[in-house]
């Protein structure tokens, strides 16, 4: 009886430590104590068109923020001072389910879940085309598009969550690498959700299955595993991850409900939640060139400002 109820404490105390404020995770010099972000009210996301079920979240160059909302299924640009704007429809597409989104220049990128397609949009919200299907990619394998990111040069990175792999796109729309398998070995995944560019070319993979991330060349070439050797991993199911300028990375982790912070080499990791008492769901994270860390926050149906830099 006695050991029964030192194993119920035992797991009453991880559940307690997951996300706990001023909990440390690890008991070595390297720790992950749970913070809070700080809110930035000035931000106002306006109320007209509120979020269902956002799922993705990026930023422009201008400071506009765009979001996959998956109830009802759309895209929602903020664009500042209480201004928003709900883009147009894609023709012929009535089961349209976006499950991320990103931009690039004058062009707004989303992945259609449901028809397994690549959908474009100008940045003034009206529908463009049909980018790709991926049906017509020839890979081989029936692909699952889910995450999605965009680098400066137009090239385009997918990750393929059925065969878990991650595809990079050419700026012709040609299958120029892929890379990834099913496993739990370092350059393996395991139903990847998230995939971003880094600020120096790096892929930037949220490997949710395994409740880690990774770093890949632009070329394929594992380069780390995060959190880094020796480093208590307190991630449980990390969805989409972003990098800074100075290779700091934050990672949305709805499960954990936190999002986690780590430098560059994983050396180090620490859990924040946007307040103490409440639930915390963060679906997606992006950086806009303001210094705020944008999440799209499941549990609250919105996204929310955070001042980060």
């Amino acid at each position: 009886m006695r050991s029964r109820r030192l194993h119920l404490i035992a797991a009453l105390l991880l559940i307690a430590v997951a996300c706990a404020p001023a909990q440390d995770l690890a008991p070595s010099a390297v720790q992950a104590a749970a913070g809070v972000l700080a809110l930035d009210d000035s931000w106002n996301p306006c109320a007209r068109l509120a979020t269902g079920d956002p799922v993705g979240v990026c930023v422009d160059f201008g400071g506009a923020v765009i979001v996959a909302d998956g109830s009802p299924s759309r895209l929602i640009a903020y664009l500042g001072d209480g201004r928003c704007q709900e883009f147009e429809q894609p023709a012929g597409r009535p089961a349209f389910r976006p499950s991320d989104v990103s931009i690039r220049g004058f062009f707004v990128y989303a992945i259609d879940e449901t028809d397994r397609m690549l959908l474009r949009w100008d940045s003034s919200g009206s529908y463009r085309d049909v980018l790709l299907n991926f049906e017509d990619l020839g890979t081989g394998r029936r692909i699952s598009p889910y995450g999605l990111d965009v680098d400066a040069s137009g090239r385009l990175a997918i990750t393929d969550v059925e065969n878990h792999r991650v595809i990079v796109l050419d700026t012709y729309l040609n299958a120029d690498v892929s890379f990834g398998n099913y496993g739990s070995f370092d350059g393996q995944l395991d139903t990847p959700e998230g995939v971003s560019f880094t600020p120096r070319g790096d892929l930037l993979v949220a490997d949710t299955g395994n409740g880690r991330l990774q770093i890949f060349s632009d070329a394929g070439a594992h380069r780390r595993t995060l959190p880094a050797p020796g480093v208590e991993n307190p991630m449980r199911r990390p969805r989409r991850a972003v990098a800074a300028e100075d290779g700091t990375i934050y990672a949305a982790d709805p499960v954990a409900g936190c999002v986690f912070v780590l430098a560059a080499d994983g050396a180090s990791i620490r859990a924040l939640v946007a307040d103490a008492a409440a639930a915390f769901r963060p679906a997606d994270v992006a950086l806009g060139p303001d210094g705020r860390l944008y999440i799209a926050d499941a549990a609250t149906k919105t996204v929310r400002a955070f001042k980060v830099m």
